[in-house]
């Protein structure tokens, strides 16, 4: 979020006067008490979260150890597969399968995950190959061999921490809960674009995905790291189809969707409007690499941004009809947040740095808008903090957050521009 945003009155003192006109000064003033409004509300329930979560309780359920299987998809990982099984196998937890399957690879992902397959103690590894079908239809050919009770989810470019499933478990445990994610890391911080992600996944861990997980309506499960009770899923495939983005023989069918480029948001916002409470446990971590490179990145986020929408109007032509238990809650989230974060948020951003540089050209005095962009630095610096504490992070990175709205508003926004262009003129997408 743009922090000038958040600048109510310093945009109406600054704008009030000149060529902006106050007009334009109340329209600023507004959305900026709107969304500081909303960054003060989520702040103060992920905090109100993060102490929970710290304090809670040891319960009878927290011994409790059902079978799971993880389930692995990998399309071309011949560098990651094998660290990426390496850290399942070595999970601490009693008993797990862990199901490999290679989705018609053109390098030596397959023959590299056979080596490891077999048993390993308290695991057994199996590896299967596949013609090429997408994501979801990996994971469906996994979840057809599986036979745990509970599911995770894992990318065949991430590993897990030791201790990170025997966490999730203990937090699927609780009454009412269908799915739990954990914290996503960024491993490769080799360059100044990786460290900017590895501020922005824990800003995003740390701020919204808490506060949802409040109400227990954590949106989206990443895909590095997701646990799932296994009737959940069964019952996520019973729910009405929509029209798939690959039709092929090779698309398997089953809970994992190939109707959008998001199949862990439609995932876990399926798992929202069939009533079961969606967590994040943010001690359970998972190391993923990011793009390196700026063309990767856009590359990345465009999927990401055009796939969100997809969702998005999936959820108001098939989940709405479908929500039931918890639609008094996430009605109105998806009705008042997701519009405003997917749609708005990035306009504004846009609309705003332009107007901020209109009004230094035209002379207008930003003294006051800059003392209060200040003012918030420092406050989110503050959260940051928190935030890196309460992930166990490296307090370095907070020396990137002055700089991260411009990074998100300019460079991450622009494939936003590309992606909402694409939209409108119906252009196919493809991996």
């Amino acid at each position: 979020m743009v922090l000038t945003i958040v600048l109510p009155w310093s945009i109406y003192d600054a704008f009030s006067e000149g060529w902006l006109g106050s007009g334009w000064a109340i329209t600023f003033a507004i959305v900026g008490a709107a969304f500081m409004t909303r960054w003060c509300v989520i702040q103060g329930l992920a905090f109100w979260e993060i102490d929970r979560i710290r304090h809670r309780a040891i319960d009878q359920g927290d011994c409790l150890t059902p079978f799971v299987s993880i389930l692995v998809p990998a399309h071309n990982e011949s560098q990651a597969i094998i660290p990426a099984i390496e850290s399942l196998i070595s999970l601490n937890y009693p008993a797990f399968e862990v199901i490999v399957v290679d989705d018609g690879s053109d390098d030596d992902t397959f023959e590299k995950a056979f080596r490891l397959a077999g048993g390993h103690g308290h695991c057994t590894v199996d590896v299967f190959r596949k013609s090429n079908g997408g994501k979801a239809s990996a994971m469906n050919h996994a979840f057809k061999a599986s036979s745990g009770d509970y599911i995770l989810c894992v990318d065949a470019d991430s590993g897990l921490e030791r201790d990170a499933l025997r966490l999730l478990a203990r937090r699927l445990n609780e009454p009412g809960v269908g799915a739990v994610c954990g914290q996503v890391s960024i491993r490769n911080r080799t360059n100044l674009l990786t460290r900017f992600q590895a501020i922005e996944y824990l800003m995003g861990n740390g701020g919204m995905r808490t506060a949802l997980s409040t109400f227990g309506l954590v949106t989206v499960v990443p895909g590095p790291i997701g646990l799932y009770r296994r009737e959940v899923l069964e019952e996520i495939a019973q729910l009405p189809v929509t029209p798939a983005i690959r039709t092929d023989r090779h698309a398997e069918r089953g809970p994992f969707s190939h109707a959008t480029f998001a199949e862990d948001f439609q995932l876990s916002l399926s798992a929202l409007a069939l009533g079961k409470r969606v967590i994040y446990e943010p001690r359970a971590k998972a190391m993923t690499k990011c793009p390196d490179r700026i063309d990767a990145l856009l590359s990345q986020r465009y999927r990401w941004i055009r796939g969100t929408w997809q969702v998005y109007h999936v959820y108001l032509r098939h989940l709405l009809s479908a929500s039931k238990e918890k639609r008094e809650i996430l009605n109105p989230v998806m009705a008042i947040i997701y519009p405003i974060d997917i749609y708005m948020s990035p306009i504004l951003q846009f609309i705003f740095w332009i107007f901020l540089g209109m009004a230094e050209i035209s002379g207008n005095s930003l003294a006051i808008v800059l003392s209060w962009i200040g003012s918030v630095v420092v406050l989110n610096i503050m959260a940051a903090s928190i935030y890196v504490i309460a992930h166990d992070d490296d307090f370095s990175l907070l020396i990137f957050v002055p700089f991260l709205d411009l990074y998100q508003s300019l460079l991450v926004n622009s494939a936003w521009i590309i992606a909402a262009i694409d939209q409108f003129r119906g252009a196919r997408m493809k991996w």
